[in-house]
């Protein structure tokens, strides 16, 4: 039922309750009952529409952006850095919708979709077997300059336990930008961290201290770390370093922490090898031991503590992108052959990990768009992913 009513019901209404209560009185435009009945029913008009404002703000999808931030925050739904109205709502509404569930595969999405920088995010159970689930994860290219997250830390789990070491005998610690004294060692099941003290061999570091007391337990090496040697306002500079690395990427919107002040800020762009700007001023001084945390090893640390104990493994990866081209001769009265490889651009944009190109749907966008015969030559058949592949577009052409 709708309780809404406009202002010339109001105002009718009113006069007619004046006529009822005294036939002969003046209603008139311009008399006092006239006068006196507008206004009344400008004012109750006004207290109608401020109780539609109101019911609007209970529910999160009709709410203004001050109101759902609280119906966030009452769910402990924080706004990530640049998300939209219509992205953090369908945060909030997906918790709403799946509410906590003790480790589902919902439960992994919407965890890794908390992180800034994560643009979506799907769960693979079961990925390697029984007690290991696969996270993957794409970026916000509007963020990051990419849909592949960044990775700037080496992520394992320890094979065995001594004191004060990590043991992985899968690791390769002293190749591919290798380990170096220094380096911070999280243990982000356990929330404990430290330094590298010695490289013992491919698959051993000594530790500063002893934070891996069972086999089994994840870790996450740093990659990009190190001290800033020049100061200048907003920006983390290293002589020595290594931002532009293709393997343990730096990119912006990861997070940069200045260990000895304890202090952290979001990377806007990377300048340099040497040279990062930064959305905060941190680093005031020479001789700060910094870490750069991507967003891959954001997602770990968030996951890692909340996951149920029965997920021994989980392992958080980028999609792989399949670039696929489509070579399309479509035929039909003033047709817009641009505005249908537009459209094939926009559909390839949108495929999610796993999913399956038909050549009829191809056909079916060009069909949409005003063509009356279409022929494809690329692809030839119909393209499958397979489950960590994500297919974007390549050369368009349609003639």
């Amino acid at each position: 039922m709708d309780f809404q009513k406009d202002f010339d019901t109001l105002f009718a209404a009113m006069l007619t309750d004046w006529q009822n209560q005294e036939p002969e009185a003046d209603l008139s435009k311009g008399s006092l009952i006239y006068l006196k009945s507008a206004c009344l029913a400008s004012a109750l008009w006004g207290i109608y529409k401020y109780q539609d404002w109101i019911v609007k703000q209970i529910f999160a999808d009709t709410a203004d952006t001050q109101y759902l931030e609280l119906h966030g925050w009452t769910r402990g739904i924080s706004r990530n850095i640049g998300e939209s109205d219509a992205d953090y709502l369908a945060r909030i509404l997906e918790y709403i919708r799946r509410p906590p569930a003790g480790g589902n595969q919902y439960d992994y999405i919407k965890w890794a979709k908390n992180i800034n920088g994560v643009k979506n995010a799907w769960c693979i159970p079961l990925a390697n077997g029984l007690g290991t689930v696969a996270v993957v994860i794409l970026a916000d290219s509007d963020t990051t300059g990419s849909e592949i997250p960044s990775s700037s830390a080496r992520i394992g789990v320890t094979t065995s336990v001594a004191t004060n070491q990590l043991n992985d005998s899968a690791a390769a610690f002293t190749t591919a930008q290798a380990v170096a004294v220094g380096d911070i060692v999280e243990n982000p099941l356990r929330g404990t961290s430290t330094t590298v003290a010695t490289v013992n061999s491919a698959s051993q570091l000594t530790l500063s201290a002893d934070i891996f007391p069972f086999a089994g337990d994840p870790y996450i090496i740093h990659c990009q770390t190190g001290i800033n040697t020049t100061v200048t306002a907003n920006k983390l500079i290293n002589s020595a370093g290594t931002f532009t690395d293709a393997t343990y990427t730096v990119m912006p919107g990861d997070i940069a922490e200045n260990i000895s002040d304890g202090t952290s800020t979001t990377i806007v762009s990377v300048d340099s090898a040497m040279q990062l700007t930064l959305a905060n001023d941190i680093f005031t001084a020479t001789g700060k031991t910094y870490v750069i945390k991507g967003v891959i090893s954001q997602v770990k640390e968030y996951i890692d503590p909340l996951r149920p104990v029965t997920a021994s493994k989980v392992s958080i990866v980028p999609p792989t992108l399949v670039s696929q081209a489509v070579t399309m001769t479509a035929t039909g009265t003033a047709i817009d052959k641009t505005t249908i490889a537009a459209n094939i651009t926009a559909y390839l944009k949108t495929m999610i990990p796993g999913q399956t190109l038909y050549r009829a749907k191809l056909t079916q966008i060009a069909m949409d768009a005003g063509a009356d015969n279409v022929s494809i030559t690329t692809p030839a058949a119909d393209v499958t992913a397979t489950t960590y592949q994500m297919i974007r577009p390549g050369v368009i052409s349609v003639s």
